[in-house]
């Protein structure tokens, strides 16, 4: 690796599961981008926003990316993450909720009954809030989960204990200011805790308490990454951001895919109609955000790692979704891929003046196998739950279609 006096960061989006996988399959083929000797693991900042913290304060633990992929592709413990590890229904929330129910029900009913004509469903649900929970799920097995492969893989849940400088941006409920778990006031807050509290997506994941204060997912506050970088001194950002919209929303005159009405969005109830929302307000704010972000401080580089318009899988599951694990990896890596091909020789002078070294041949043999390997794997899952391929069906034509690109 050429020597640097640059400082290098990653920073990882959310989007729930289906991120989570594309991150992995992403940051694996920047592995096999760079020459040998030269990891992800070597950047000096890592920022994790959702579900990218976990993988954030993985990689910044020193876990490669090819492990966390390799678990994933054979399900099993400590890097996959099933719904078990991660959530369980808010019984308790629910418990509460039909106990409140039950005391207002009839205060209510008098209510409506005295002012019939006047008030509305809406009025009577305004009126009973504080009877609903606040989420649907819990986060804590997540906190459990985490703190016990931490301690199990002999990483460290503590922000000093980090040889890497780890960032996990997280929302106050009542304040609606931002917090940096892993800035100087914050350090004290075990990892597995500020994960989840990054990752507590409202209305899914019920709020996530931490010394006293309630916390939600960061990605529906301000674009931090963009604070950290200058606040951090990085002078090459690697940003990798799931939260793109569905390539169809893109184009006024898009028809929904194969013409089935349960393809429209609308068809498939308001948890998907508010995901999609999410998209694009997320990928509204990215791109806002970026945009003045290299005009203000033209110095500093970022490059900036998103879905192919061909990943229409991604956009087709919910966020919570571990279906179709193998197609998601894949997507990430054939993204990876598709800009590498695109822009080498770009991509090669930018990795170079931050001291990474990309090697074309290195990359032509490691994904030919890698893709060959998810491909093989796909085959044995079950058909009834993974869709076609996404992205190039095959990669022993990498070399031709880069020479193309040429």
């Amino acid at each position: 690796m050429a020597p640097t006096f640059s400082k290098r960061a990653l920073a990882l989006g959310g989007g729930g599961f289906t991120g989570y996988l594309f991150e992995i399959g992403a940051l694996t083929a920047l592995d096999d981008l760079f020459e040998d000797g030269v990891t992800m693991n070597d950047l000096d900042l890592y920022v994790g926003v959702s579900a990218g913290a976990a993988a954030a304060s993985l990689l910044a633990n020193g876990v490669r990316p090819q492990e966390i992929l390799d678990t994933n592709l054979s399900g099993t413990r400590p890097y996959y993450f099933d719904h078990r590890n991660v959530f369980s229904p808010a019984i308790g929330e629910g418990l509460k909720t039909v106990w409140r129910v039950t005391r207002q029900l009839v205060p209510l009913l008098k209510l409506y009954v005295r002012h019939y004509g006047e008030m509305t469903f809406i009025d009577l649900l305004d009126k009973a809030q504080d009877a609903l929970p606040s989420g649907i799920y819990t986060l804590e097995p997540f906190a459990k989960y985490l703190e016990a492969i931490f301690k199990v893989k002999g990483l460290s849940d503590r922000f000093a204990g980090l040889a890497k400088e780890l960032y996990i941006p997280a929302i106050d409920l009542e304040t609606g200011d931002g917090v940096l778990f892993g800035d100087e006031d914050w350090r004290d807050v075990p990892i597995s805790r500020a994960v989840t509290a990054s990752s507590a997506v409202p209305i899914y994941f019920c709020p996530v308490r931490i010394q006293g204060r309630d916390y939600i997912d960061a990605g529906i506050g301000r674009m931090a990454f963009f604070e950290i970088a200058v606040q951090k001194h990085v002078d090459f950002m690697i940003m990798i951001n799931p939260m793109a919209r569905a390539p169809q929303a893109r184009s006024r005159r898009a028809q929904p895919a194969v013409g089935k009405p349960g393809n429209r969005l609308r068809d498939r109830g308001f948890l998907s109609i508010g995901e999609q929302a999410s998209r694009i307000n997320f990928d509204a704010r990215f791109s806002q955000a970026l945009e003045r972000f290299q005009q203000d401080y033209p110095e500093k580089e970022v490059l900036a790692i998103s879905p192919v318009e061909a990943d229409a899988l991604l956009f087709e599951r919910s966020f919570l979704s571990y279906d179709d694990r193998i197609h998601l990896l894949r997507a990430g890596y054939v993204a990876v891929m598709t800009l590498a091909r695109d822009r080498w020789e770009d991509l090669s002078a930018q990795f170079l003046r931050h001291g990474l070294v990309m090697s074309r041949a290195r990359f032509e043999d490691r994904a030919g196998r890698r893709l060959a390997r998810l491909d093989e794997v796909a085959r044995f899952a079950d058909p009834n739950t993974l869709q076609p391929m996404v992205g190039p069906a095959r990669i022993g034509g990498i070399g031709a279609a880069w020479r193309k690109a040429k």
